[in-house]
């Protein structure tokens, strides 16, 4: 009996770790949105900073993704969109060439600091392929953390009717890191005016926007951009 209590002190350790290692789930991209807000007269030097920044660090390890974005009708809006392999790779880079240049090219124009926004994938799909005029909604959607389950249900819906339409390039929700997961990213890609009017005026995409008003706990906030090349 002794010998067997002895062996059970030696196996269960072991069980355990092994189910800890397969319960373990593998490192998550991280989905990044900044938004960058210049003096007017700096617009072009800061499109060209972040030219040159997303240009060094799509060469970084660990980078799936840089996107520099100007704000339709105010060219000293501008954002930017990553995604890296995972949180590691994201620090990284925080303290690499390319993000420290950025910085200090940025400090002088900047109205104010560079506003990033650190998310997780609430729900993606494989981007359709882009045109060169498209059209990028960004939208912050930050909800009571008691209508969680409500959004979730009607973003469920809004997705289901959107990637329906013929006109949609991109439709991705992101979700703010803890503790704020009651905020979310909103990303649609169109490729004209006339696709994104058509969408905005559906039945679905009405209903979207009526049913989240009276969750909302700050202004919705949605700006439409262009790709920079």
């Amino acid at each position: 009996m002794t010998t067997k209590f002895a062996l059970l002190s030696c196996i269960l350790p072991i069980l355990g770790l092994a189910t800890a290692h397969a319960a373990a789930e593998p490192p998550q991209p991280a989905y990044i949105v900044a938004y960058v807000d210049v003096l007017a007269s700096a617009a072009p030097r800061a499109a060209a900073a972040l030219k040159q920044y997303r240009d060094a660090a799509r060469r970084e390890s660990g980078c799936v993704s840089v996107d520099v974005y100007s704000q339709r009708g105010r060219a000293s809006g501008l954002a930017i969109t990553e995604v890296w392999r995972d949180s590691a790779a994201f620090d990284a880079h925080g303290k690499a060439a390319a993000a420290d240049t950025l910085r200090r090219e940025l400090k002088p124009m900047q109205l104010a600091p560079v506003d990033v926004r650190v998310h997780t994938a609430y729900s993606l799909v494989a981007p359709a392929a882009g045109r060169r005029n498209a059209l990028t909604l960004l939208v912050h959607v930050d909800v009571f953390p008691s209508f969680a389950g409500d959004y979730e249900r009607l973003v469920k819906r809004y997705i289901e009717d959107s990637r329906g339409e013929s006109g949609l390039l991109r439709l991705d929700i992101l979700q703010t890191l803890p503790p704020h997961t009651n905020h979310f990213t909103v990303i649609e890609s169109w490729p004209d005016e006339a696709a994104l009017q058509s969408h905005q005026q559906t039945a679905g995409a009405r209903a979207y926007r009526e049913e989240l008003a009276r969750m909302l706990g700050a202004l919705y906030d949605e700006r439409t951009y262009t790709l920079i090349d």
